[in-house]
């Protein structure tokens, strides 16, 4: 049997015979996706018809090819000429036949497209190449399918046919009919980004009417990017567009667009989501990326073409754009505004001693991926790349956000876990840094704390300024092969990953608040030691009557040692500083101001301590030995009989402390290194100052750690403008907040920092240190606000900044908008027993000053008399 010259456009599945349109719109038929019913004129018919006028196609194309310039365009031509002068009343019949279920035919308007067997296909597209008419009346209906045939002999086919390598022989061409659309809007999606290749957005070009002027590129169009994995629009370029194509009574013309029309947004969020989905579905179906040509009638989108993405394809690795980030974890050991040299040391300490230990374990790390990114001046940590990384390691990501505070990862990617030897080489890797650990951090922190003695102000005052920057670069050269940081987080969180995995079946589903009470009041936390120690002041200051008359009448700001003249609670408070005062709020901004710059904010709390009903240190020591006794022994009872889970508990319970105490520890004396590298820094800074390249020593904090060493290339007024801009753009920041979690970095700002709130009664977040506890809300964001904090107050704040330890002796109970079960203030507030409840979503917002609450540590809820009446 022959082939046939008309085929319904549902049974066009042969490309050869239809083309590569006709074939991929039966595909997208036979998937359910709405596409205008028609048919499709075959190859065959086109060859049949040449045939009849004795027109040798192959030998014609062969002579277009030898020719060039107006001799080609001229043969062309002719070829033109000859093929319009076919003669298609049998055709035309046949396509009456095949159309015979549609009312109407006649009366109809119709689009004759192309579908070239070199069109549309996966190596090609051929797009805009060839004829589309319409507005093609019934009894135009055979001029409109020789056009299309005749278009297939026009110049710019053969240079692109000679430009792909294609041109051994010339293309056959089938032509498709189908019922012209009215359409209210029109456009063309790609179903990735044609530019970067990102796999979630999908492009959208939209215009009032006919799409043809959009694909003439005569009319700019609406530009939307839409992420498909959130399901929202990410990006609108709105165009001026005062006139559309439509579908007039004589045929198809521009004509004015309302203003009514041209006020109201073109298309709606969810109409973009629509069509969104819509070529997600098509890319489905033809497994590919495609470009898609789409339509919206009588309130229906219906797809006119799909072609495949011959130019770009789906990048092969994630990139930063496509990750979630969050400030968890960087948020409570940094100020709300980092300096430019902090941001440079921290994206040093993750890259080195962070993500380059997981590459020496094996992990998989793709090369696009920076574990620190930053928006409006805050670092955000990556918190995908870290979800990848847990999981190739056979661990399980979902604790990720538990134990280093914020979300989980909302749309995560597919990870295939590292072959068993590759892990079993990690396992043994891991086992010997932690055996690092336990046996060099003690030798390491002693030498940190030298380090600050050694480089201590006085001690940096004769360094010249190449003196202080090769002390700088031998700082981080000393740290290279100190460095334990990454030995005890793997350590801590290897213990957290097994007691989630067995404490539900063993203890049950209040199982966190029994491990989180039998952790306190250990007495090796180091941070946690700062509680006690000013609990001890306190006591000093109360059996001392200067100083207790010194704290009820005041001291003279600035002189308190003048104002507290001989008395021996300066001595204790100058030991205090000597142990805690290179510690601080936002500590690890190495611009941050230390305890001992600061002194007279722990004043404060001291003399908030003696006024109040403040426990005491025996007080203080029972309660948390109570708690954790009763905690061991509801573990004990739980376990039963069985002995094993027991042993096995406390094993595991024995190496969680240590690694938590260890976690402290490091943290404390890595601010001793912080404090050696600050007075480099600030000698450097005053030494620049004097040669005028600083307006004063402070400002080498705004240059970033690798522009130290390029301090005498540029000119003087090049390092002054670069800090002037820097200070500029870090007051435009301090305008306003920014979101804890960014899951699209190119979402509206509008969206970002203004979710609309919901006051309710009662909020909910992550419980880290168990207790009951009801009192007044008191808002701490600097240490301006410790003044404020009286005995029993509730401290809401969006960290536990380890720096505030020195309130917890004072305060009822914490929450904070964000934090984890291995922050560090999480640790010093659970060996503090203070009941805390962290990642309680913008509750610096929903709550309100003086507000009381109750505090349920146990079940992470924040119970209010009443909510707060809206803003």
């Amino acid at each position: 049997m022959p082939p046939p010259f008309v085929l319904p456009l549902s049974r066009s599945t042969e490309p050869s015979l239809v083309g590569g349109k006709a074939a991929s719109l039966a595909r997208l038929i036979a998937a359910g996706v709405y596409v205008p019913d028609g048919c499709c004129v075959t190859t065959h018919a086109y060859e049949h018809c040449l045939a009849s006028l004795g027109f040798a196609a192959a030998d014609r194309w062969r002579d277009a090819l030898r020719r060039s310039g107006d001799e080609r365009r001229e043969d062309l031509r002719r070829c033109r000429e000859i093929i319009r002068r076919s003669q298609l009343e049998g055709l035309v019949a046949m396509l009456l036949d095949v159309l015979a279920a549609n009312n109407g035919i006649k009366e109809r308007r119709w689009a004759v497209r192309s579908s070239a067997t070199n069109e549309d296909t996966a190596h090609a597209s051929a797009a805009g190449l060839y004829h589309t008419a319409l507005d093609v009346r019934w009894a135009s209906i055979a001029g409109g399918i020789t056009d299309v045939w005749a278009s297939l002999w026009e110049e710019r086919v053969v240079e692109y046919m000679l430009n792909t390598g294609r041109d051994d022989a010339p293309p056959a061409m089938a032509v498709i009919v189908q019922p012209l659309l009215q359409a209210a809007i029109a456009g063309v999606a790609t179903s990735i980004d044609p530019v970067t290749g990102h796999a979630r957005h999908v492009t959208i070009n939209a215009v009032h009417g006919l799409g043809l002027p959009l694909v003439d590129g005569r009319m700019a169009p609406h530009q939307y990017v839409v992420d498909v994995q959130f399901g929202r629009v990410i990006r609108h370029i709105a165009a001026d567009q005062h006139e559309r194509l439509v579908v007039a009574a004589g045929g198809i013309a521009m004509e004015p667009i309302p203003s009514a029309d041209r006020d109201r947004p073109l298309l709606s969020d969810s109409r973009l989501l629509e069509v969104a989905a819509l070529v997600k579905r098509i890319e489905e179906v033809l497994r590919t990326p495609v470009d898609v040509e789409w339509a919206v009638e009588a309130e229906r989108v219906w797809t006119l073409q799909a072609r495949p993405l011959t130019a770009v394809s789906a990048a092969s690795e994630i990139t930063n754009d496509d990750c979630e980030w969050s400030r968890a974890n960087f948020k409570e050991t940094l100020p709300e505004l980092p300096s430019p040299m902090g941001l440079s040391f921290l994206e040093r300490f993750m890259d080195i001693y962070i993500v380059a230990k997981y590459r020496w374990l094996g992990c998989r790390i793709p090369s696009r991926l920076s574990p620190v990114r930053v928006f409006a001046g805050r670092p955000y940590l990556n918190v995908t790349l870290f979800h990848v990384l847990v999981a190739q390691l056979g661990g399980d990501p979902s604790l990720n956000a538990e134990h280093m505070g914020g979300t989980p990862v909302r749309s995560a990617p597919a990870v295939q876990p590292l072959p068993w030897s590759v892990r079993l080489r990690a396992g043994w890797l891991m086992w010997r840094e932690m055996r690092r650990v336990f046996r060099r951090s003690a030798g390491s922190f002693g030498d940190m704390k030298a380090l600050a003695s050694r480089y201590s102000r006085e001690g940096v005052r004769a360094f010249s300024l190449a003196e202080a920057q090769d002390r700088l670069v031998e700082l981080g050269r000393w740290l290279d092969s100190r460095e334990v940081t990454f030995g005890i987080a793997a350590g801590a969180g290897q213990c957290l990953q097994v007691f989630s995995r067995i404490l539900p079946r063993w203890l049950g589903t209040d199982w966190r608040r029994l491990l989180n009470d039998s952790l306190q009041g250990q007495g090796t936390v180091i941070s946690a030691q700062q509680i006690v120690r000013i609990a001890e002041l306190v006591q000093a200051a109360g059996k001392d009557p200067v100083a207790c008359h010194v704290f009820r009448a005041g001291w003279t700001p600035g002189h308190y040692r003048r104002s507290f003249g001989g008395s021996p609670f300066v001595s204790a408070f100058d030991r205090y500083l000597e142990d805690y005062g290179h510690r601080g709020v936002g500590e690890s901004d190495i611009m941050s101001a230390r305890l001992a710059d600061q002194p007279e904010a722990l004043l404060h709390v001291i003399k908030s301590q003696l006024e109040g009903a403040s426990a005491t240190l025996e007080q203080i020591s029972s309660r948390q030995e109570a708690t954790r006794k009763h905690a061991l022994a509801a573990i004990r009872a739980r376990c039963g009989r069985r002995l094993d889970r027991w042993l096995i508990f406390r094993w595991w319970h024995r190496r969680l402390s240590r690694f938590f105490s260890l976690r402290e520890a490091n943290r404390h004396h890595l601010m001793w290194y912080s404090l050696a590298a600050r007075h480099l820094l600030l000698r450097a800074g005053e030494l620049l100052a004097d040669r005028g390249v600083l307006v004063s020593a402070e400002d080498i904090f705004f240059l970033r750690l690798e522009e130290l060493e390029a301090l005498d290339d540029a000119s003087t007024d090049t390092w002054a403008n670069r800090i002037e801009k820097r200070r500029a753009e870090r007051e435009q920041w301090t305008a306003g907040p920014a979101p804890d979690v960014i899951r699209s970095w190119e979402d509206p700002v509008d969206r970002l920092l203004n979710p609309p709130l919901k006051r309710d009664l009662a909020l909910h977040g992550l419980p880290i240190s168990s207790g009951m506890v009801t009192g007044p809300v008191r808002f701490v964001k600097t240490t301006a606000d410790w003044s404020r904090i009286r005995s029993g107050d509730i401290i809401v704040a969006p960290v536990i900044d380890p720096g505030m330890a020195p309130l917890f002796g004072i305060a009822g109970g914490l929450i904070v908008e964000m934090g984890g079960t291995l922050s560090h203030g999480a640790i010093i507030a659970r060996e503090y027993g203070l009941p805390a409840i962290a990642n309680v979503s913008r509750a610096m917002s929903l709550l309100s000053e003086n507000e009381e609450v109750t505090l349920d540590a146990a079940k992470g809820i924040v119970r209010r008399e009443k909510a707060a009446s809206g803003p």
